[in-house]
């Protein structure tokens, strides 16, 4: 069966699924286009706030269908064309969405499926997670802006070993090298996602927007301008912060109006 994602949306919260029968949920080039498309669409959408990436399953995805590659890796040009116009767009889709984003990750979380996670701001493990980049197994290397998506969330270390070893790394191994925020149970799993989405709910949506764009400025640039100063200090003149304040005082919960 061919693959597909899903869309489900509710409360303020988008839900994308990849969902490949049969192939661990494998991502095919409509399926890299959709989510681009998908994730263009809800960087417009200020009725959400925030966004989960999974697998249908059991499985978060096992990286690019190689069924495909017999034709996208046939010779350069076309090779180019399905890493830099194809899948380059989608990841940058993924990171560039100005909401929070959360990998809930199950099974296999592998290749392209696992640099989609690495785009997303916080990942969550089930204890059945394994993560790896084994592409040397098929005869290439990770291309240069897609290695860079690596080496941001990974480091140079982890990212060498996983790369050249091939090797898959479960669960806990992930959260001890950083690759994942927390590993639960899969009895509690959905529990776990849930509550992280909720955390992030409760917050100010413009605060929450702020923190993820600064944050990935001082992570790539490492520096700020005095525009980036001044600008960082907007939120007081604007209403999340005097109602966050406001219902701190009253002890009660914010009600936060601001996009």
């Amino acid at each position: 069966m061919a693959g597909t994602l899903h869309l489900a949306s509710d409360a303020g919260v988008a839900t994308v699924t990849f969902d490949t029968p049969g192939k661990l949920n494998a991502i095919s080039v409509a399926m890299w286009n959709e989510l681009h498309r998908l994730f263009a669409a809800l960087a417009d959408d200020d009725g959400v706030n925030c966004v989960v990436v999974r697998g249908a399953g059991g499985n978060f995805a096992a990286g690019a269908d190689l069924a495909e590659f017999e034709q996208l890796h046939a010779d350069p040009a076309n090779g180019r064309r399905f890493h830099l116009d194809v899948v380059l767009p989608a990841l940058e889709a993924v990171r560039n969405l100005p909401q929070p984003v959360v990998a809930a990750i199950e099974g296999v979380c592998a290749g392209g499926g696992l640099q989609v996670a690495l785009a997303c701001d916080i990942r969550l493990a089930a204890e059945n997670a394994r993560f790896g980049v084994p592409v040397g197994r098929q005869g290439f290397p990770v291309v240069l802006p897609e290695l860079r998506l690596l080496l941001d969330r990974l480091g140079q270390n982890l990212t060498a070993e996983m790369l050249l070893t091939g090797r898959l790394l479960d669960a806990h191994e992930a959260q001890q090298r950083g690759v994942v925020s927390c590993v639960a149970a899969l009895a509690e799993f959905e529990q776990q996602v849930a509550a992280t989405v909720q955390s992030i709910l409760a917050g100010s949506p413009l605060a929450a927007r702020r923190n993820k764009a600064q944050i990935r400025q001082l992570v790539e640039r490492r520096d700020y301008t005095m525009h980036d100063l001044d600008a960082s200090f907007d939120f007081l003149e604007g209403d999340d912060h005097r109602e966050g304040l406001a219902a701190f005082i009253a002890k009660r919960l914010p009600i936060f109006k601001s996009k």
